[in-house]
């Protein structure tokens, strides 16, 4: 519990930043031992446009984002704030292991954004009619081990990690399968995915107690569930230093999740555009 207010500050200036293509799940990613500290950075802007699988919020949702991009690495320590793809984000980490292309990794990470009756967004203070009278579900940071295998321009990997912060005290696995592709100046990424989380962390965030309740909202008990994910990425360099980007991620979640009263959809898309700006 002493963990959550300052993983939560964090987490709320670090999970709406995009990042480099250091991003744990494909096979160039940079967070290899290093002799010494070496860091990289860049910033930019992205428009995103999304839709919501909470009830009672517009299935359209579009904006500008802040891209601010930085991986830190010390000997075997890193840290890579990464949402240059859509499945990115802040990842702290150690490694364990870097042989033959196999890779053991300690790793942190957050896996579920917060959120309570105003819906997802910390600075949106408007009460959602459909989602009045729940209790806050808070920000989790989660971590454990990854295993990864590299074969050229593919990449696969397999994390277990249990949430650290007593938010839900859950068990997660995940699985990624991704593919790199050059053709002249763009880069192309594709990734499958699919998380399993246990009925803790299910109930914790999908559940309904009995004092949230309401008419149109019955007490719900959750079991474990899952998520499938399918991720498209492009880079295209317009100078030295500036790169266009645009990605696509579509996750669909199981009966687990989409039978909740709160849900009001089994698949959220997400899709953006934007540059970024590479010292």
């Amino acid at each position: 519990m002493p963990l959550r207010p300052a993983l939560v500050f964090i987490l709320s200036l670090l999970l709406c930043t995009h990042a480099t293509a250091s991003n744990r799940y494909y096979s160039d990613n940079q967070l290899e031992p290093q002799q010494g500290f070496n860091w990289d950075w860049s910033i930019g802007a992205g428009y995103y446009i999304e839709d919501s699988y909470l009830v009672g919020l517009d299935s359209y949702d579009d904006g500008l984002e802040p891209d601010l991009n930085l991986v830190i690495t010390y000997n075997n320590f890193y840290l890579d704030v990464d949402h240059s793809q859509l499945s990115g984000g802040i990842v702290i980490g150690y490694s364990l292991i870097d042989k033959y292309d196999w890779g053991l990794d300690l790793v942190g990470t957050n896996m579920q954004s917060g959120f309570d009756e105003t819906g997802l967004k910390v600075y949106d203070r408007d009460v959602i009619e459909e989602l009045e009278g729940i209790d806050r579900r808070h920000y989790d940071f989660d971590a454990g081990l990854r295993l990864s295998r590299r074969f050229d321009d593919t990449q696969l990997s397999f994390e277990l990690l249990h949430d650290v912060t007593g938010t839900h005290n859950a068990w997660i696995f995940t699985a990624f399968l991704s593919h790199i592709q050059q053709y002249r100046n763009w880069e192309f990424r594709a990734g499958i995915g699919m998380n399993y989380y246990d009925s803790d962390f299910t109930d914790y965030y999908f559940g309904i107690d009995a004092n949230e309740a309401r008419e149109s909202r019955p007490i719900y008990r959750a079991d474990a569930s899952q998520s499938y994910m399918v991720e498209f990425h492009a880079e295209y360099p317009l100078s030295q230093n500036w790169v266009f980007l645009a990605g696509w991620l579509s996750t669909w979640f199981s009966q687990g999740i989409t039978q909740s009263p709160i849900i009001s959809q089994s698949y959220q898309h997400k899709a953006k555009v934007g540059v970024r700006y590479v010292f």
